[in-house]
């Protein structure tokens, strides 16, 4: 292959990738979470037609009408000749089949003796696998109470799931109010979750609402979850959502978690998506996280930083996230300069451009448990569906960009390939080592692959401009 054809496969692979980015970043229709009635505003309106009971979210003027913070304007569930629901359908106002969380658009039910076999269905009545990994609850029936549940896949085989339990155990008092849970493996022991703790005591108020939580070991011991926090205790509005959460030690009392803040304060929109969270130590006061934020907002699928004051903070994170497609901007910027400044400038930029990346994956990161995530490709199936995912694929790839171009420009060798494999694994090495994130199979293919890209464009442009010298 001739030197001018490689260069012009390297010219189009290059834009190819730069175009494809763009048209992966760009957003998502925003929903409006504030529009609309919320089931609270509307009355219930139930037909009865058989055995199926359609049970109608009505507005004041009489039409059948979503309920946000339901998701749903119709359910009709029917019956058998026991008056036992075997199957529940959500519908929209038109009478469309719709989503419920966005995952599942029915359920169906069997029932034996002491058993209820519970099947999360898509739009078409066909069996679906919801995202935390299973299609099928098997729950136990004790004296009319859910006491035990167990999970199972599409075949019908007992599956794992997202949080590493394959069942749950309910414990209930002499009033009827469940007191506990406890996760189980395949077997029906208690098992220690991904969350951290095996089991979970609830603690309730006089109108039996939860209002905290303490997490133990198999043995019965306190342990900490995720954050390091040993129990929970919560405040709720007016809509019973949790408005405010108090991190607690082993003792009970309050505590800081390992990101430094003691008090966690939400909102919520009127759909009940979650829109900020506010940090706060023992005392009320705004408590600084890593990167100098108070708080988060939920914008879309991204979250942006906030300051003490609950306004969007000036700076280079929010401008990513809020503008995900500046990610390939500045990306080209920085390729640009890599190989246009003089090689000592180029030098000095690539170093800078190697503690960004640390800044970024290592340095401001609040420790938690070692996680790992082996699976290659594990967000393959989300990547066109979600575009959080897809921000987070496309960021891990343009990150290392720019460090291949700088590389190659600087050393004009092939071994540079190696560089961006072995920086990726050294910083995936150290997350798992110290909690700093998780450490994903996932990230060490992006950033290699875009460390390679990075190289491609340094010896495109550096192959152009020596062949222009020679022609000169």
């Amino acid at each position: 292959m001739s030197a001018n054809l490689k260069r012009g496969c390297g010219i189009l692979l290059i834009a190819s990738v730069v175009l494809l980015s763009i048209l992966a970043l760009l957003p998502d229709a925003d929903a409006d979470h504030d529009a609309g009635y919320i089931s609270s505003e509307l009355t219930i309106q139930e037909n009865v037609d058989g055995s199926v009971t359609s049970t109608n979210y009505v507005n004041p003027d009489g039409v059948i009408t979503d309920a946000i913070d339901m998701g749903y304007a119709t359910v009709c569930r029917m019956r058998d000749d026991n008056g036992r629901v075997v199957e529940e359908r959500y519908l929209d106002a038109n009478g469309y089949p719709v989503a419920r969380y966005g995952n599942y658009y029915g359920l169906s039910y069997e029932y034996d003796e002491t058993n209820t076999v519970i099947t999360y269905l898509d739009a078409e009545d066909n069996p679906i696998i919801r995202s935390d990994g299973y299609s099928t609850i098997v729950r136990m029936q004790v004296d009319g109470r859910a006491s035990d549940d167990f999970y199972y896949d599409l075949n019908g085989q007992q599956v794992q799931c997202s949080g590493g339990y394959y069942g749950l155990h309910r414990e209930f008092n002499a009033e009827g109010q469940n007191t506990s849970l406890t996760f189980l493996d395949k077997d029906g022991h208690a098992i220690c979750t991904s969350f951290g703790y095996a089991s979970k005591i609830y603690q309730r108020d006089r109108n039996e609402t939860v209002v905290g939580e303490q997490y133990f070991d198999t043995e019965g011991n306190p342990v900490r979850s995720l954050l390091g926090q040993y129990g929970e205790l919560y405040q709720r509005n007016e809509q019973g959502y949790i408005s405010q959460i108090t991190y607690l030690d082993a003792d009970g009392n309050p505590a800081p978690t390992n990101a430094g803040y003691t008090i966690l304060k939400c909102t919520y929109h009127r759909d009940g998506t979650a829109d900020t969270d506010m940090y706060f130590d023992a005392n009320g006061n705004p408590k600084a996280l890593s990167k100098g934020q108070y708080g988060i907002k939920r914008s879309g699928k991204v979250n942006l930083l906030l300051d003490r004051n609950g306004n969007v903070m000036p700076c280079v994170d929010n401008l990513l996230n809020g503008f995900p497609c500046m990610v390939v901007v500045f990306g080209c910027v920085v390729c640009l300069l890599m190989i246009v400044l003089p090689k000592s400038l180029s030098v000095v930029l690539t170093m800078v451009y190697v503690a960004f990346i640390l800044y970024e994956t290592l340095m401001f990161r609040e420790p938690g448990d070692a996680r790992t995530n082996f699976v290659l490709f594990s967000y393959a199936g989300k990547f066109l569906k979600e575009q959080s995912v897809r921000v987070g694929v496309i960021n891990n790839i343009w990150l290392f960009i720019p460090l291949g171009t700088g590389l190659y420009r600087w050393f004009q060798k092939r071994w540079v390939l190696l560089v961006p494999f072995v920086m990726s694994v050294t910083i995936e090495t150290t997350q798992y080592v110290t909690g700093l994130g998780i450490a994903e199979l996932d990230d060490v293919f992006g950033n290699t692959m875009g460390g390679w890209i990075g190289v491609l464009v340094a010896w495109t442009w550096l192959s152009r401009k020596m062949s222009v010298k020679n022609r000169a």
